[in-house]
């Protein structure tokens, strides 16, 4: 049996691995009845046995995962004959329920067969044992990706708000880097202009607005909190040309960078952008 515990400060609360593991069962081997507080997933890669939840007994097998919910009580049990090796991994975070809720899972269901790769990238989760919390997360991403097929923006949840919210995260994912709205467009998969009218609806400005704004607000907090020379915060905000930095920071401020590093008086206003 092996296990690793995935620990960092710098846990997302969206959605984190807890722990990690692997285990070689003995015949008859078992474990509860017992409750979890966080999601736990289970996939067999050989062997098979059962499990016990909600009063229903699942007969699991190779090839299959099964999920057990926070505060659930679940029992499960190798076969006497043929026992399953298994390789799980228990996570949380507020983005948690909606995963699920894509993957076919229910609490009327907690058992589903791998069509889509779920098997390996969850082994290759564990194969990495012991290693820093950045590293697990790199990995972890690929296996969600498995887990709900890219089905995270369902027929039910493809609304304006819905959108523009998948839109700003993205913004803020990529700040530092040069970004077109044409790109935004393609990666929630629906036309530019759509995104255009529904952004600028619910937002008040257009989609280049904000993703300028919020750069120069970034910006603006690292004049104030850093060393960082004017070129440099110029390029962790995606501008390779200073003299266009500038330009726009003084159009967003009515001040040059280095009259907004000198000011005695600084407003924090990246809230704003949340």
């Amino acid at each position: 049996m092996k296990l690793y515990y995935a620990k960092s400060p710098l846990i997302s609360s969206d959605i984190y691995p807890m722990q990690y593991g692997e285990q070689q069962c003995d015949n008859g081997y078992s474990f509860g009845p017992a409750a979890r507080n966080f999601y736990l997933i289970h996939y067999i890669y050989s062997g098979h046995g059962e499990l016990h939840i909600n009063k229903k007994v699942y007969q699991v097998h190779a090839g299959q995962f099964f999920l057990i919910y926070p505060k659930q009580t679940a029992y499960y049990k190798a076969d006497d004959h043929d026992p399953w090796l298994y390789r799980w991994i228990e996570f949380d975070g507020s983005f948690s329920e909606r995963m699920m809720s894509v993957t076919g899972f229910s609490h009327e269901n907690h058992v589903i067969n791998d069509d889509n790769g779920v098997g390996n990238a969850l082994k290759n989760i564990i194969d990495l044992g012991w290693t820093d919390f950045e590293t697990i997360m790199s990995y972890f991403w690929p296996f969600i990706a498995a887990l709900t097929k890219g089905k995270l923006l369902t027929k039910d949840e493809n609304t304006a708000e819905t959108y523009v919210s998948y839109a700003k995260n993205y913004i803020r994912s990529n700040v530092h880097k040069r970004i077109a709205v044409s790109e935004i467009a393609h990666f929630l998969n629906i036309d530019r202009s759509h995104l255009a009218r529904i952004f600028k609806s619910i937002c008040g400005i257009s989609t280049q607005q904000f993703i300028i704004s919020l750069k120069m607000e970034m910006a603006s907090q690292s004049l104030k909190k850093s060393s960082m020379t004017i070129k440099e915060v110029a390029g962790s905000v995606g501008y390779d040309n200073q003299m266009e930095f500038s330009k726009l920071f003084k159009k967003h401020f009515n001040m040059t960078p280095t009259q907004w590093r000198e000011q005695k008086f600084f407003q924090q206003s990246i809230n704003n952008y949340e």
